[in-house]
């Protein structure tokens, strides 16, 4: 039954050579841990003329970036409102390779797909699992590889040491993820996802309960509302009296992807330059390092 509501020091690996996911701006998104940079190795044109690559940006001299608010680490305003996070430094950092004043808009989650659509965001990072799907709509540029967990309770108090150990118990995720594509077996999981399997031991499935953000997500399990959360992993890190990994629960592996609109090419391609001189110089993994989240 579906309802609705209202990152350790990572392995670094530069994979050079590899080629490879939670609108108008949020008027009311994960990174997890054990992560690695990916990038995918595409030298971008870096001595593409500034002004071409102007008019692919919806104003020129700026750079309008998409991300959720808040996800714990990644992406928040700081006690003196100001933003933070591993994805705002990235973000940040991008913006000043390209040499571009950068304006980042708070956008819901489900939404940020079609506002790169729709021209009004000229990228986005917000830990967009790199699917089919996606790729059919917009470009997107890998720059975080790791596996998915599972949040519980602090100590495990329900004994979640499997992934049918949730089987008709209520979890929350954020609406629009892939997190809730494994919970539901569609999409990439089409077949095989987490209500597959309870189906094979003849449990019923997944009481799943969405939001729109992460955060309203993670205090129902803090509040014993559900028993376990599937969304970003550095909450534990946020919450560490109260949260942590649920241990032996194994799920599937995921890609991040920078998503670019399909009719910005030379904007693709001046992104993945940055990204990789960020993985080549270090300016990556100290960001990666910075905001990393200590395993529980």
């Amino acid at each position: 039954m579906r309802k609705s509501g209202t990152a350790r020091r990572p392995r670094f690996i530069a994979l050079l050579a590899l080629v490879a996911a939670c609108a108008a701006p949020q008027t009311s998104t994960s990174t997890s841990v054990a992560t690695t940079a990916v990038t995918d190795g595409t030298q971008g044109a870096v001595t593409t003329a500034a002004d071409e690559r102007s008019a692919e940006l919806i104003n020129p001299g700026s750079v309008v970036i998409c991300m959720t608010f808040p996800v714990a680490r990644v992406s928040f305003y700081d006690a003196a409102g100001e933003l933070a996070g591993q994805s705002v430094e990235f973000a940040l950092e991008l913006a000043r390779r390209l040499g571009l004043e950068p304006e980042i808009r708070d956008t819901i989650f489900e939404e940020i797909i079609d506002a790169i659509e729709a021209g009004d965001c000229d990228f986005s990072l917000a830990g967009h699992f790199i699917t089919p799907e996606r790729l059919e709509r917009i470009e997107m540029i890998p720059y975080l590889k790791g596996r998915q967990q599972m949040v519980v309770q602090f100590g495990n108090p329900e004994g979640i040491d499997d992934s049918v150990d949730i089987c008709g118990r209520p979890v929350s995720s954020r609406a629009g993820t892939i997190q809730e594509d494994l919970i539901l077996g569609v999409g990439l999981y089409e077949g095989s996802g987490l209500n597959d399997a309870c189906a094979e031991a003849d449990l019923t499935p997944i009481d799943l309960v969405t939001f729109p953000g992460e955060a309203e997500a993670i205090d129902t399990l803090r509040q014993g509302e559900v028993v376990a959360f599937l969304g970003g992993t550095t909450w534990v890190a946020e919450f560490p009296d109260e949260l942590a990994i649920a241990p032996n629960v194994e799920l599937p592996e995921f890609t991040n992807g920078i998503g670019v609109s399909k009719e910005h090419p030379l904007l693709t391609n001046a992104l993945r330059s940055a990204l990789d001189a960020m993985v080549a110089d270090g300016t990556y993994l100290s960001i990666q390092d910075e905001w990393a989240s200590p395993k529980r």
